[in-house]
């Protein structure tokens, strides 16, 4: 039989359990490099994907931005999340053409050169997609968790605009990229590698006269200081990649690795129905800020695919035993109702 100072002591180690505050689960802190500015329509979105994730786990998973004085250039992001420096990075899609050729075929020129066609080949269940995602893992350690759209290829320039390739001919071109710098090249250009982040120094200084780059750049780099005239090249689109640690991702419980997959599904879609208008407005900006808007007409844009007709024949050879895969199930979209044919144009000759 229990005493009464046996069932007394009993009754202040239950009060004592019932009253300690509740006991959390340790908080997972995922560092995000993003080498653009936070307020732009990327930054905004990858925010939101942050936020989303923090309620959804409630509060086990916290995504953590870095400053910019830690924050990682483009050409840095890659590397930084192979190596676990961060568990979460933003970078173009050209970054990964480096190390993965697979990921180049959204790169070579007017091969996907209309929205529809992009976002049904970037979507999650495009066997495209799936394909390039495969080799990113396999090569650089990280896992895509989504794609989204960025702005559209354009040429910047002073008073001469670069419809085609005779008006770059012997021309210096900032080029973000190898891929781009070939292109230059084959078409009559002289290209020089210039960061995105370098280029309103380079075009300032005199060294290049044009730079390839992005339409988000008139106002993410104040390009538009620069520069007076933007030719609409739309040879390639842009695409931002978001990407995780693959070791960082094994370390999450399955449920929280569903709920980031979930999140990321929500954040592209999201991003796609808000991009024809996020590009129109930096577009806009451009007008506003005095630049001049030139489209390619259809002689143009002839002439650039003949000259670059040499890249497309190379890359399938580079492309390695998934190219023909990739190519198999392009052609296989390309008969789907959404990407037949491009679009009629719209303002500034956008699709």
């Amino acid at each position: 039989m229990r005493s009464r100072s046996g069932t007394f002591y009993l009754f202040l180690v239950l009060l004592c359990l019932a009253g300690a505050p509740p006991t959390f689960a340790q908080t997972t802190t995922l560092r995000l490099s993003l080498p653009i500015a936070i307020d732009s329509p990327i930054g905004q979105n990858i925010r939101e994907f942050a936020r989303q994730v923090e309620a959804r786990t409630g509060g086990a998973i916290r995504i953590e931005f870095q400053g910019k004085d830690r924050r990682y250039e483009e050409n840095e992001v890659v590397s930084a999340v192979a190596s676990g420096a961060i568990e979460i990075g933003a970078t173009p899609l050209n970054r990964f053409a480096y190390d993965v050729p697979l990921a180049a075929a959204f790169l070579q020129p007017l091969l996907f050169n209309f929205d529809a066609l992009v976002e049904a080949a970037t979507r999650h269940e495009s066997e495209i997609r799936a394909l390039i995602e495969a080799e990113i893992l396999y090569w650089t350690n990280a896992r895509v968790l989504w794609w989204q759209p960025y702005g559209s290829s354009v040429i910047f320039s002073s008073r001469t605009p670069a419809t085609n390739p005779t008006a770059i001919a012997a021309r210096a071109v900032g080029t973000p990229d190898d891929q781009m710098r070939e292109l230059i090249r084959v078409c009559g250009g002289t290209p020089h590698l210039v960061a995105p982040s370098d280029v309103f120094t380079e075009l300032q200084k005199g060294t290049i006269q044009a730079a390839a780059t992005d339409i988000m750049n008139v106002r993410e780099r104040d390009l538009w200081r620069v520069a007076d005239t933007i030719t609409n090249l739309r040879h390639a689109p842009s695409l931002f990649m978001v990407v995780i640690n693959e070791k960082a991702w094994q370390r999450l419980s399955p449920a929280h690795q569903e709920i980031l997959s979930e999140v990321a599904q929500d954040v592209q879609g999201y991003m796609w129905a808000r991009f024809a208008t996020i590009r129109a407005e930096a577009y806009a900006f451009a007008v506003q800020k005095g630049m001049r808007i030139v489209e390619l007409p259809a002689d143009d844009v002839a002439a650039w695919r003949a000259c670059s007709a040499p890249l497309l024949e190379a890359y399938m050879e580079r492309a390695g035993e998934a190219g023909p895969k990739l190519f198999a199930a392009y052609g296989k979209l390309r008969t789907e109702a959404c990407c037949r044919e491009a679009p009629g144009e719209t303002a500034f000759g956008l699709r």
